[in-house]
């Protein structure tokens, strides 16, 4: 131990840690530090979340499934926080499946950050705590004596410090304390400054290891041909030619499975080689029985929604007041659409398992590792406890990897053959198979009164329920209305919202931003077409139904949120007065805005979209602002990759994006019949924050849901106003 200088503005920093602060009770996983003898110590770990080695460095184990989103920073950056660790020695590090509590690992909604970040810095104070009561422990002081300080304890008095990596041995021989004190968020130094991604280098310099990268010893390939009817069943395969291909070791067949996640029947091919493989399906001679639902096609669904939607809604979600009273008065009517949606990943669909007699073992990329162990366990007849998870960085999932009917695959493949299969989906795989955005279409109604006001507002919302499919047509859960329910967030007095279901036969999950964005595009654009009838300024139009409204709660009970208009207002404002919405605009140039709440993600957005007009319907985007109040930020480089990316990712689905089906197939096979937005496309973007002492929220889907309305307010109030997703099919062109 050496004495060091320190001067006193420091000093009163490093004190000040010691007092003041909130005192937590909490619980833990993994709440028994690890006691290791003090002559044979290599790390302490107070809890499943992160250990500390004798060097000092700090690995957090991190629950939540990196997809690209960045968790693998900001989540120890929280715990970075709390330890006050010097943040050059943090890793971090997929926490192994089973050391965390059920659904820790899962990952969606943007919930990571709202759900760890308590349990985060408890768990970074307590190890704090225990380290510093190890350095009073060896210093012969009271505790009050000792603070923390970028990764060493400090003697307040003497000003003498120790780096943690000396005091792990100590610490942990310790109780875990029952209660710890957490930093005012005045006295964060980590959180809230933004910090590059901890594996960015790896990531730009080919290193990291994605899911497709994973090998295993004696590891084979897999490929499979799949029913091309949602539902049918093999009848017949022909595998002689496929079996000639140098490399292929063996042609197998499964049966498909229903609810939850409707694996297809299908016949693999296992290979040493991906390519042999592939070669070797496209040899095979396959005969299917499709069933009788073979015929279906998305020009027949978007007739049966519009022959549905002047109908009474087969469910009532949400009334107030007494909208139907209002019909036919001074009303506004207008339709909007919108198709299906492929995930479209970067990283196609890939998976390993290995089945032995007594048991399985698998890896790859799970955002629901609890469910899909469950599954797996029911479909593929092997027992939970018998069954190994280990867990893979994943090259995006919005939410497609919250299926997992490629893992049951890979089982049901894998119980076929004595070594570990790697089953590979291809891009065309993944384009056809995959389960899909449901295709959804909305009637709204707005009566207004003499004043200029909305009187009265109608939403009745058409769609093809991933409940449906999840659950079974039966199912009672099938309203998908976040956006278009009781959330609903402008004042007006008389509200009846409500859902028709329509079957359909294709698979559909959950896409990034769910119904959220299948919602927002309606309302919002509606919004704004009431306004320009009325001739109203769609800002003040928006404000005057904001600002004067006080929080309400959604829902009933527990599960009950608040929606706050006074935030929305405020997201909204900003993104307009930061694109200039009150300034002079050049010819030929017009501004749309959108906003919404992603209520249980605890944030807000808007976007405020200029276009320059090039012809009738051709157009430039000039500029994107877009307005996020999230409370506290973490890592504020995170939120504005979230925010950008969010951008792209909604441009894509706004401007050409679209799954559509004929005899129950489905027509794009890839990456040139199903277009994502190119470089060249991508506008110019400012990302504005607001500054906010709330809880933090999430903001990895927040970003998406006001682009699509935006863009097509200010293609409205350029003269043509868009009702129906792609935009593309309506004839707009842009450069």
């Amino acid at each position: 131990m050496k004495k060091v200088q320190i001067d006193r503005r420091h000093f009163i920093k490093i004190s000040s840690l010691s007092s003041g602060g909130l005192v937590l009770g909490f619980t833990l996983p993994g709440l028994q530090a690890l006691a290791i003898p003090l002559g044979d110590c290599e790390f302490f770990q107070p809890s499943a979340y992160l250990k500390i080695d004798t060097k000092g460095k700090v690995t957090v184990y991190v629950a939540k499934q990196e997809s690209g989103q960045g968790i693998d920073t900001a989540l120890p950056m929280i715990v970075a926080e709390e330890l006050d660790a010097d943040f050059r020695d943090v890793k971090a590090e997929i926490a192994p499946f089973g050391t965390m509590k059920p659904g820790e690992h899962d990952t969606g909604g943007s919930q990571s950050v709202l759900d760890m970040y308590n349990k985060l810095r408890n768990a970074g104070a307590v190890a704090k705590a225990m380290l510093i009561s190890a350095a009073a422990t060896l210093w012969k002081v009271k505790e009050s004596s000792c603070a923390a300080d970028n990764g060493e304890v400090v003697n307040t008095v003497t000003m003498q410090r120790i780096k943690y990596g000396e005091l792990v041995c100590a610490a942990a021989k310790l109780p875990v304390p029952k209660e710890v004190i957490l930093k005012s968020p005045k006295d964060f130094k980590l959180i809230g400054k933004s910090e590059k991604r901890s594996s960015l280098k790896d990531i730009l310099t080919g290193k990291t290891k994605y899911g497709l990268d994973l090998k295993v010893e004696g590891m084979v390939y897999a490929v499979a041909a799949r029913c091309p009817v949602l539902g049918g069943t093999l009848v017949s395969v022909d595998d002689a030619a496929a079996k000639k291909v140098p490399g292929v070791l063996k042609v197998v067949s499964y049966k498909g499975t229903g609810a939850p996640m409707h694996v297809r029947a299908g016949v693999a091919v296992i290979a040493t080689s991906t390519w042999a493989a592939i070669k070797a399906r496209e040899l095979l001679n396959i005969t299917w029985d499709e069933g009788k639902r073979n015929k279906e096609s998305t020009d027949e669904l978007f007739k049966t929604f519009a022959s549905k939607s002047t109908a009474k809604p087969q469910i009532e979600v949400y009334s107030k007041g007494d909208a139907g009273s209002y019909d036919g008065k001074n009303e506004i009517k207008a339709v909007y659409a919108q198709p299906f949606l492929a995930h479209a990943t970067m990283e196609p669909v890939n998976f390993i398992a290995a089945v032995k007699e007594d048991g399985c073992e698998l890896w790859g990329g799970l955002q629901l590792p609890d469910w899909a162990v469950d599954r797996v366990s029911k479909d593929c007849g092997i027992k939970k406890e018998k069954i190994k998870v280990n867990l893979a960085l994943m090259g995006g999932a919005f939410g497609r990897r919250l299926h997992f009917d490629f893992a049951i695959e890979a089982v049901k493949i894998a119980q076929q053959f004595d070594k570990p299969v790697k089953l590979i989906w291809d891009r065309v795989d993944d384009t056809q198979f995959s389960p899909y955005r449901p295709a959804n279409y909305h009637l709204l109604k707005a009566s207004t009164d003499d004043k200029g006001t909305i009187a009265a507002w109608q939403h009745h919302v058409l769609g093809t329920p991933i409940a449906f499919m999840t659950d079974s047509p039966e199912t009672k859960n099938i309203g998908e209305m976040d956006g278009a329910d009781h959330g609903f967030c402008y004042a007006v007095p008389n509200i009846k919202t409500g859902y028709t279901p329509v079957d359909f036969n294709i698979n559909r999950g959950w896409l990034r931003s769910v119904d959220i964005c299948v919602n927002t595009f309606p309302v919002e654009s509606f919004i704004d077409e009431v306004a320009m009838k009325l001739k109203k300024d769609p800002l003040q139009f928006r404000l005057s139904m904001l600002e004067n409204r006080p929080d309400f709660k959604t829902g009933e009970g527990p599960g009950a949120l608040t929606q706050s208009p006074a935030r929305i207002a405020g997201v909204l404002k900003l993104a307009a007065e930061k694109i200039g919405w009150s300034a002079p605009r050049k010819s030929n140039h017009y501004i749309g805005l959108a906003t919404h709440s992603f209520i249980f993600a605890k944030a807000y957005a808007a976007h405020a979209i200029e276009i320059e007009l090039l012809a009738p319907k051709k157009f430039r985007i000039v500029k994107v602002v877009a307005a996020i109040d999230c409370g506290v930020v973490i890592n504020p480089d995170g939120l504005l990759n979230q925010m950008e990316g969010g951008l792209a990712f909604a441009l894509t689905q706004t401007l050409k994006g679209e799954i559509t089906i004929q005899n129950s197939r489905v027509m794009q096979d890839g990456f040139f019949s199903y277009e994502l937005l190119r470089y060249d496309e991508m506008p110019p973007v400012e990302i504005h924050v607001v500054d906010s002492k709330e809880d933090p929220g999430g903001v990895g889907e927040v970003g998406l849901s006001t682009v699509a309305p935006a863009l097509c307010n200010a293609l409205a109030a350029a003269g043509q106003r868009p009702r129906n997703l792609p935009i593309r099919n309506e004839g707009f062109s842009w450069v």
